[in-house]
């Protein structure tokens, strides 16, 4: 890897008009994952090397090879950016604010497509090769869905629309086929984070190097796009088929890798803009009979049943450790109604199960990057036998041949990808297909045929080669896509995917050799979107011939890297309350964070020296901090009687003073905690347990009506701030649980569809100290589906018992060494103001959301309104407390009861692609009788 970035390095970053600077790249491999990254803060990239099965995903290239020319680009990117005012950024406040500065200035669109353009241009794969890769925008354009761009950009809620890869190559080959020149995204980029500070800045430099803006870029490339798209449908001839698929709507749904079972069912893989991703079965023409939703899945590009069961791959994870996951191999057996986990802790991907239903053929890839094609167990997932692998070829997509006797597989190697036939006895393979670019896939044989997918024609077709004459046959002519044939059980019909308006269809065609097409008979088309993308760059085979150079190897140790300083200088939160200067440090394995400077309040105007760091190299995350500095709160206006004079002219006079405490504050505190990712199944499940202690030393304390503490004026209770420390220490131990398992939702869900949330903190006071206190909470959420799809019935339970004193003091000194710790439950909305601490409390909430619209509507630039969404709410709460200066066990109770309806707005600010969730609610308290209207801003959502 070290050979093939230091060989791609130069002509990469070419076209960026820059040279990166070294940059460590990390390669994990524990994990199962099929990605990689670039980022700041700090500045490094991951790849994670575990191959896709999917070979709409990897294509042609070595996985690793592909990793590494796409995400270098991304390094030649990040270097590019820092220049001009970004510069500037950097040197004051280091990585983390030219990260910010850069994705706010540039769509992402740019920083994906760009690199996709560079994977494309560089290599002989490359997703900008792949019909199936903007199937859908292609789709969406021939069907009269030529959205505008802030619609394609941003996305929708209402129609499927491909995400900003997709969108970004097209806009990059585009631009460079009108320019001509492979840096032109390189000077769009220098001039935009020049100044990256100036509205739209971005836009404008695409104005000065092709005279236009991007919205116009946009409907210029459509239309080329879509006029070519055109004459290439005018050229062929469409093959007839029957569709087997019931659509009871135009939402988009796929209903992917078609298979028959042995009932005559056909079993699918259904997911859509609506719909979470399950394995349904059906029969011709029908609704969906039975279902079996996935967990989390290890895309394939294929399922494989046989005997009424059905397998594929699932990720598992480690509890602790985010980067070290498994894929495994899942069965579902619709006739026995029985799932089961037929590996753990396995590193599997693909899976294709014999005829009889007690094998499964899979690939492995172990830790050491090796890979094999190996046969396990369906009943214990014990390994039945390996097949060597000396070379390391890539094998992908094997499924059982010839009643298991032997299996076809694709292999990939440095010389391309190739179809070969291997025997299950001895291992040995003949090559059906010898190797080439040509991104095959989805590999079967069918009688003395192997049927297979190709972008032969320019368009994803079914094509068919006679293992005996070797010839090639073209089966389907599709309009946008036809893909992954099945054989009916009487060898009559052909199953396969069909692209249509909504989604891909599960289609049949008669099983008819006599009216396929010779492949020689097949046009090639003269037009694609790469081809002058490979040109500019004039490196299109740069990976033959990576150098060979021998590198000292030397063991990483962490310690002296620990200390890694990214960002400094001074930054304002997002909530605007506190800025803060200062520096922060992570190490590139991310095991060890720090962070040191000053906060100023904003809102107390007062400023905090503070340090933190957060070690979670160990199995327990180990977090210490400690701050020192100046506190200072306003509590408004005090109405109190105050005595005046002395002696005989002694009086008391009703009076109103501004209230502001002024004190010194000093706290350290330590612990560990535990975030456990537990996510086994269809639901994403979360455990984290935590525990702190800690000492605040308070020095100082003044109030601004008589100077003394908390206590006001003396010897008045009613006047006593609970909620704050005077003079001396509080040690303290804080103990928090949480834990969630929601099930996965769709793009339009709102919320999960079932699910429930735990939360449980306790904090008290159990070292000796100055102030005793405790407190402890209880928040529990419950997710239940609505009366119609995408609806959501929801709401919350909790409890709250602190130790409130006040009322039951037997001196001075045990009142005021009393401390409140926070309140930590939900309070009726709309009411707050109203709210008193209770020593015992009770909250409840009842809530029903729903989508309302899908509006796509664009104020310019400025505004994209996506979603319109409404909930309605009851809350009700219940509190006690001691009375005042009763000193018995009397208590007062309180009811709080609320309700009322918001009005939420799914929103994109300035064409930025995180959503923004904003809103405004009404309150009708029923107890005490008030009304009030709030304005809700709440999070984006990335």
């Amino acid at each position: 890897m070290a050979n093939t970035l230091e060989t791609i390095r130069v002509p990469e970053a070419k076209g960026m008009n820059t040279l990166p600077k070294r940059i460590p790249i990390v390669l994990q491999n524990l994990s199962a994952q099929s990605n990689g990254f670039v980022a700041l803060a700090p500045r490094r990239s991951e790849f994670y090397a575990m191959p896709s099965q999917n070979y709409n995903f990897i294509g042609g290239v070595e996985w690793m090879n592909m990793l590494a020319v796409h995400e270098y680009r991304h390094v030649a990117q990040f270097q590019r950016s820092i220049t001009g005012f970004n510069k500037l950024l950097f040197y004051v406040f280091g990585q983390e604010a030219v990260a910010a500065m850069s994705y706010i200035s540039a769509p992402q669109w740019f920083w994906e497509g760009d690199a996709v353009a560079t994977e494309t241009a560089f290599t002989p794969g490359g997703r900008g090769r792949m019909p199936n890769f903007d199937l859908v925008f292609r789709t969406n354009l021939l069907e009269g869905r030529a959205f505008n761009y802030n619609k394609q950009y941003l996305r929708s809620y209402k129609n499927f629309i491909p995400n900003h890869y997709v969108l970004g190559y097209n806009m990059v080959s585009h631009l460079r086929r009108q320019t001509g020149q492979a840096n032109s995204f390189g000077n769009i980029a220098r001039r935009t984070w020049a100044l990256p500070f100036i509205p739209f800045a971005f836009s404008t430099s695409v104005k000065k190097e092709v005279s236009y803006t991007v919205p116009v870029l946009y409907k210029k490339m459509t239309s080329d796009l879509k006029s070519e798209y055109e004459k290439q449908l005018n050229e062929i001839e469409l093959t007839p088929f029957e569709n087997v698929t019931f659509r009871k709507n135009e939402t988009y749904t796929d209903y992917l890798y078609p298979q028959v079972l042995d009932s005559g069912f056909i079993v699918a893989l259904k997911s859509g803009i609506g719909d979470i991703e399950q394995i349904v079965i059906f029969k011709e023409g029908q609704s969906v009979s039975k279902k079996f939703v996935t967990g989390p899945m290890n895309e394939s590009g294929y399922l494989s049943s046989a005997q009424n069961k059905v397998v594929w791959n699932e990720y598992r994870y480690d509890p602790r450790w985010p980067v070290r996951n498994y894929s495994i191999i899942k069965g579902f057996d619709f006739g026995a109604k029985l799932q089961q986990e037929v590996t753990r802790k396995s590193r599997y991907a693909g899976a294709a199960l014999s005829s009889d239903g007690e094998k499964v053929l899979t690939l492995e890839t172990d830790s050491t990057y090796q890979t094999r094609l190996v046969v396990v167990d369906y009943a214990t997932g014990t390994i039945e036998k390996e097949f060597a692998n000396p070379e390391n070829a890539f094998y992908s997509m094997a499924r059982w041949a010839e009643s298991g006797r032997k299996i076809v597989s694709l292999k990939t190697t440095p010389q391309g990808k190739s179809v070969v036939l291997i025997e299950y006895r001895t291992g040995k393979e003949e090559v059906l297909m010898p190797s080439s670019q040509e991104n095959i896939g989805h590999p079967v044989i069918v009688s003395n045929y192997l049927l297979y997918n190709s972008p032969y024609s320019g368009i994803d077709n079914i094509y068919a080669l006679d293992i005996q004459s070797r010839k090639q046959f073209q089966i389907t002519s599709a309009k946008y896509g036809a893909y992954n044939p099945c054989l009916s059980a009487d060898g009559k019909a052909v199953y396969y995917n069909n692209q249509g308006r909504n989604g891909m269809d599960v289609v049949k065609m008669p099983f008819d050799p006599s009216k396929w097409k010779p492949i020689e008979q097949i046009k090639i088309p003269t037009f694609n979107t790469y081809q002058h993308l490979v040109d500019q760059e004039g490196h299109s085979h740069i990976l033959d011939s990576i150098s060979t150079a021998v590198y000292p190897v030397s063991r990483y140790r962490k310690l002296p890297r620990m200390l890694n300083i990214h960002s400094w200088g001074g930054y304002v939160e997002s909530d605007l309350t506190r800025a803060n200067i200062g520096i922060t440090s992570k190490d590139i394995l991310s095991t060890t964070q720090l962070k040191a400077g000053y906060d100023f309040d904003i809102q107390e105007r007062t400023g905090t020296w503070k340090a933190t760091m957060s070690m979670q190299a160990l199995y327990p995350i180990l977090d210490f901090s400690y701050s020192q500095g100046n506190r200072s709160v306003n509590r408004g206006y005090l109405t109190y009687d105050k005595i005046v004079g002395s002696g005989a002219s002694k009086d008391t006079v009703e009076t109103t003073e501004l209230l502001t405490f002024k004190w010194k504050e000093q706290t350290i505190e330590g612990g560990i905690r535990f975030p456990l990712n537990l996510t086994s199944s269809k639901f994403y499940s979360n455990l984290s347990i935590s525990n702190y202690v800690g000492a605040t030393t308070i020095t100082d304390f003044k109030n601004s009506i008589d100077g003394g503490g908390r206590l006001l004026p003396t010897n008045y209770p009613q006047y006593f701030y609970e909620v704050y420390l005077d003079n001396g220490v509080l040690l303290y131990n804080s103990f928090n649980l949480s834990f969630y398992s929601l099930l996965k939702r769709s793009a339009r869900d709102i919320n999960s569809k079932w699910g429930h949330a735990l939360f449980m903190q306790s904090r008290n006071t159990p070292y000796k100290g100055d102030f005793t206190g405790k407190n402890f909470s209880f928040l529990g959420y419950l997710y239940l589906p609505g009366l119609f799809k995408h609806h959501s019935l929801w709401g919350y339970w909790a409890f709250q018992s602190s130790s409130i004193k006040l009322g039951r003091a037997t001196s001075l000194n045990e009142l005021t060494d009393n401390y409140i710790f926070r309140n930590q439950i939900p309070f009726p909305r709309g009411i707050s103001d109203y709210f008193i601490r209770h020593e015992k409390m009770y909250s409840m909430s009842g809530n029903y959301t729903l989508p309302l619209w899908y509006p796509d509507l664009s104020l310019g630039p400025f505004l994209n309104v996506k979603r319109v969404r409404a909930n309605g709410f009851f809350d009700y709460a219940f509190g006690s407390n001691p009375k005042l200066s009763a000193r018995t066990n009397e208590m007062e109770s309180t009811n709080y009861i609320s309700v009322g309806g918001e009005l939420k707005f799914d929103i994109n600010i300035m064409r930025f692609l995180p959503e923004l969730d904003i809103g405004i609610r009404y309150s009708y308290g029923l107890q005490p009788r008030v009304a009030s209207f709030e304005l809700l801003i709440g999070t984006f959502n990335f």
